[in-house]
Parts: C-alpha cells; sequence; structure tokens
C-alpha cells in the first residue's frame, strides 16, 4: 500500500471529489477510500484527475462495506489526517432505516473507532448535514448554529428525510460521546453543509449532472413540480470543499456550519437574469420546489474562516451554467 499523509472517504461523491482535487493541489499525498475496483478505476483516470499533475499523489485502497466493524483499519494505516465524507444520502432507491439511518451513524463510528487506533492520525474531519442539529420537522422560530444539538430520534424509520435526519443525529450525537468517553488522540472538526449546489467537476454531460444534489436545484429551472416541500439551506459545493480543507489547518478545530438561508424558487429569478435567452428558447422552464423555512446560522464560520460564501444565486449561475455547457448550448 502506497504512504500517504492524508484519508479521503466518499472521494467520488459531489463534495468529495471537489475535495479531493482541493487536496491534490494543496501538496497532500492522497489515499481515496472506494467501494469497488471499478469505481477506483474512474476516479482515477478522470480528466480533472489526469490534467491536474498531480495523479501520482493519489492512491486507491478498497472499503466495499463502510458499516463492517474494522472497515477502515487497513486504509488508514501511516496517515496523518482524515476527511471523512462517505455516507448515504437520502435517496429513494435505499431502504430509509438499513440503507440511510444505520449506515451513517455506523459509517462515522467504524471510522472513529479505526483512527483510534493508529497513533499517526492528528485529526479527523467529519462531514455532517445542517440536519444533525435540526429538530425534524424545523421550527423556523428556533435559531441552530454549529453548537446547537437535538437527541437522538428513535425509530425505526419509514420514510427518507426522517432517517436521513435522524442518522446525521445519530452520528453526530454517537461522535462526541466517542471523544468524551475515548478521550482520542487526535482533534475531530465536524463540518455542516446544506444541500450542496454548483458545478460538478466530475460531470461529462448534462445527465451525470443529476447525479447528485444538483438535481433538486434543476428541478426548479427544468419544469419539474416536486411532489414535496424540501428545508431550507444551501451550500456552494466550493465553500463545502474550503472548509473542509481548512479544517486540516493546525489549530483548527471544533464545529463548522456552511450554509446560507434561501428559498428553492428564487432559482427562477436567477436563471431569468441570467440566461434570457435559454429562457426564451424553453430550454429553462419554471418549475416548482417548496421550501420548508430553516432558521440556520452559519455566519460564524465566515468570521471564524474569513470569507464570505457564495450566495444561492452564485449557485443557480453555475449549476444553470454548466448545463448549458454540457447540453452544448451556449452558456
Amino acid at each position: 500500500m502506497s504512504s500517504a499523509d492524508l484519508l479521503i472517504t466518499g472521494a467520488t461523491g459531489f463534495i468529495g471529489f471537489k475535495v479531493l482535487l482541493g487536496a491534490l493541489q494543496e501538496g497532500y499525498t492522497v489515499r481515496a477510500a472506494v467501494r469497488s475496483s471499478e469505481k477506483g478505476e474512474t476516479l482515477a483516470s478522470h480528466p480533472k484527475i489526469t490534467a491536474s499533475n498531480k495523479a501520482d499523489n493519489l492512491s486507491l485502497i478498497e472499503v466495499p462495506d463502510i458499516t463492517r466493524d474494522g472497515a477502515y483499519d487497513e486504509a488508514i494505516k501511516g496517515v496523518t489526517y482524515v476527511i471523512h465524507l462517505a455516507s448515504p444520502l437520502p435517496s429513494p432507491f435505499l431502504d430509509p432505516q438499513t440503507g440511510i439511518y444505520e449506515p451513517n451513524i455506523k459509517g462515522v463510528s467504524t471510522l472513529l473507532v479505526s483512527a483510534s487506533k493508529e497513533p499517526s492520525v492528528k485529526k479527523v474531519v467529519i462531514t455532517s448535514s445542517v440536519f444533525a442539529n435540526t429538530p425534524f420537522p424545523p421550527d423556523p422560530s428556533q435559531e441552530i448554529t454549529a453548537e446547537t444539538r437535538v437527541p437522538d430520534l428513535p425509530g425505526p424509520f419509514d420514510s427518507i428525510l426522517p432517517a436521513y435526519s435522524a442518522g446525521k443525529i445519530g452520528a453526530l450525537n454517537f461522535t462526541e460521546r466517542f471523544i468524551n468517553e475515548k478521550k482520542p488522540s487526535f482533534t475531530v472538526v465536524n463540518v455542516f453543509p446544506g444541500f450542496v449546489f454548483g458545478r460538478d467537476d466530475r460531470a461529462l454531460d448534462a445527465k451525470e449532472l443529476y447525479a447528485g444534489t444538483n438535481r433538486i436545484l434543476l428541478g426548479a429551472i427544468t419544469g419539474q413540480s416536486a411532489p414535496n416541500p424540501m428545508p431550507a439551506g444551501a451550500t456552494h459545493v466550493d465553500d463545502a470543499a474550503k472548509v473542509h480543507l481548512a479544517g486540516l489547518k493546525e489549530g483548527m478545530s471544533g464545529n463548522f456550519g456552511v450554509t446560507t438561508v434561501h428559498d428553492f424558487n428564487d432559482a427562477w429569478t436567477a436563471v431569468q437574469k441570467h440566461f434570457p435567452e435559454a429562457v426564451a428558447d424553453g430550454t429553462f422552464k419554471q418549475g416548482n420546489q417548496p421550501t420548508v423555512p430553516v432558521n440556520w446560522n452559519a455566519h460564524q464560520t465566515e468570521i471564524d474562516l474569513n470569507f464570505t460564501f457564495k450566495t444561492y444565486e452564485d449557485m443557480v449561475v453555475d449549476v444553470a451554467g454548466q448545463y448549458l455547457e454540457l447540453s452544448g448550448k451556449k452558456a
């Protein structure tokens, strides 16, 4: 196994791929944990990787089942840093209990246990979610910050969003109990993104833009009417990656929200403003994605890291522009 100073799990995902590219550019030697050799080959041969002049700084290791005890024991050997992004997203194709809720908690617990057995590990950055400390259903009268905590939600779960929310709550609460009880030698950073939108560096055609959370935003500008409202909270993928990588720096610890208040249907106003020709020719059509207000305040992260989050309009422009580019139309 090749030596590395940074292990990244979930590097084939939307945020994970952006984090991987950023880590390579910053000079880290990365070991990426992938579910299969096929996923590893796709990752290693991606044009963004091969064109980066950093491909030699990337190695791969298979971790087929992130919920298995000891799953990361081999992957974590010799590394100094870990960014743990691997977890199931809310998907209609997954069983809410066994495919979403349980793996969210078990994936974090196996990672932390493996890290505690490896003396080289100094820092673990964990991708949490704004759902991890938001009561379900959310109460817009309550301000939520990265320090807000809610108790574990009882299961079992038979619907997607409650299962995802409970899984993220359970994973965060497990992490903090683990730190308090086991007192590991490494530092933990929790990152709380909202729904992540922006240019997807993985996508090589327009169809692939629907592989991640961008499909929610695209629905609102391509005439789709969503059957259910979604909680507010949007994060530009660039900001999510920036906060994850900042978490590796010396002296960084604690909890960092990275989300901005928005209304999903404001995407149409942004598209009309920036892409009038695509609106006129029918490429973009007004859809409907109702929004449940959430009062999540992540401004402290902007203060601590000294940068300003990109706006929801920025996210819409980037997603819509990439959609036009990959569709062979002028952005």
